[in-house]
């Protein structure tokens, strides 16, 4: 039986959590009530945060900064490319900021990126993560520790209700 006082890997870890930007704006938060729920050690979340959790007791609270590194990645210039506008279908609406999908047409893979500038013949794309290049700032508490269902660890991610595979 593993030690649930200490958030330790294949534990399920709820936190509590408040994420910020260097410019100190708020970008993200779990609902009270709601903690972010995760499997430790199944880098279920970015590197730098599960790391500095390890250790870590029952409602303990620290505030964390992760280089881009050990986040989203440093961004990459390469990582912005122009697609002619015939390339996306007439029903979607293009919005700058939006998320699409782009398949390889060589690897058949899907790659998620965002509008940033719509022309008049052509659609500019970025590939990198939104948050790729930035320091994230984090204030957590370890809200709850429990043991993982054999159907979680052996899926290697925390199963919610209504989950399906």
């Amino acid at each position: 039986m593993e030690n649930l006082e200490v958030v330790a890997e294949n534990l399920v870890v709820s936190i509590d959590y408040e994420l910020t930007l260097d410019n100190e704006e708020m970008i993200d938060y779990s609902e009270k009530g709601e903690p972010l729920e995760y499997l430790h050690g199944k880098k279920n979340i970015i590197p730098g945060l599960e790391n500095e959790l390890t250790g870590m007791s029952l409602g303990d609270e620290k505030k964390i900064s992760v280089s881009p590194e050990l986040a989203y990645g440093t961004r990459d210039p390469g990582g912005v490319a122009e697609y002619p506008r015939e390339t996306f279908p007439d029903s979607l609406k293009l919005e700058v900021g939006e998320p699409v999908a782009m398949r390889d047409s060589e690897s058949g893979e899907s790659h998620q990126a965002y509008i940033t500038e719509i022309r008049d013949e052509s659609v500019m794309l970025d590939f990198n993560h939104p948050l790729a290049g930035e320091t994230l700032h984090f204030k957590v508490r370890i809200a709850g520790l429990r043991e993982p269902t054999s159907e979680e660890l052996s899926h290697g991610h925390v199963h919610h209700a209504g989950h399906n595979h």
